[in-house]
């Protein structure tokens, strides 16, 4: 699209043939420099969906019945269950307040559940992981930037013992501990002992293979009992 009379003919003549058509929405995205021209789509009626980066993406309802998904609303976010010889991997922060917790982080977007859960293990204790199941999961409103939190606790079969942190800015200290301890010991917040009390007598949702189905909007992971 062009800038300035350019753009302004080139937008009228876009609603006006998508009237026609009878469309539902027209989305414009402008990214960087381009986001100057925000004010002349405001004029014709556009209003703000999203913004990531450098893009902001503004969208033109033609019929009062169209849809317009809205912008993203929910994080996810990823914990490691990694049990060995009766001992709970855990992790801690350099906070005050911090105390044992599960491993784990944040899905970047268009990342998977079981990639990212067996990346943050490592980088946050140098333990190896093989993925197991999903053994279930939790949510918090308002989260980070007023989003829902979706957490997932993972299932994950230690391929190694020796702890080594990578992530040192984000976690101080990495240790296995007696599950015992974890439990009873008094250091734990409510909800993490919660969560390790559910996840020592839960099955979980083990990863299926889609085999092959072959639809390219297929969904990148699915977790099913019993699989």
């Amino acid at each position: 699209m062009g800038t300035g009379d350019q753009l302004l003919t080139e937008l009228v003549a876009i609603i006006e043939v998508s009237r026609v058509k009878n469309r539902k929405l027209i989305w414009i995205t402008l990214q960087d420099a381009l986001t100057r021209l925000i004010p002349m789509c405001l004029e014709h009626g556009f209003t703000f969906h999203s913004c990531r980066g450098s893009a902001t993406r503004l969208v033109l309802k033609l019929r009062n019945d169209a849809y317009v998904p809205f912008s993203p609303t929910h994080t996810v976010g990823v914990g490691g269950f990694v049990l060995l010889d009766e001992q709970l991997l855990c992790v801690q922060g350099h906070g005050a307040s911090s105390s044992p917790k599960l491993p784990g982080g944040t899905v970047d977007l268009g990342g998977k559940i079981a990639d990212a859960v067996l990346r943050e293990v490592y980088e946050e204790t140098g333990i190896s992981c093989e993925f197991t199941s999903v053994l279930g999961f939790a949510t918090r409103f308002p989260a980070n930037f007023g989003y829902t939190d979706i957490y997932f606790v993972c299932e994950l079969a230690p391929l190694s013992r020796a702890i080594s942190i990578t992530d040192t800015e984000e976690i101080k200290h990495a240790s296995w501990m007696d599950v015992d301890l974890y439990l009873n010991g008094g250091h734990v917040s409510s909800f993490n002992r919660h969560v390790v009390e559910m996840s020592l007598r839960k099955l979980g949702l083990t990863k299926v293979q889609q085999g092959s189905y072959r639809d390219p909007f297929a969904k990148q992971e699915i977790f099913w009992s019993n699989a």
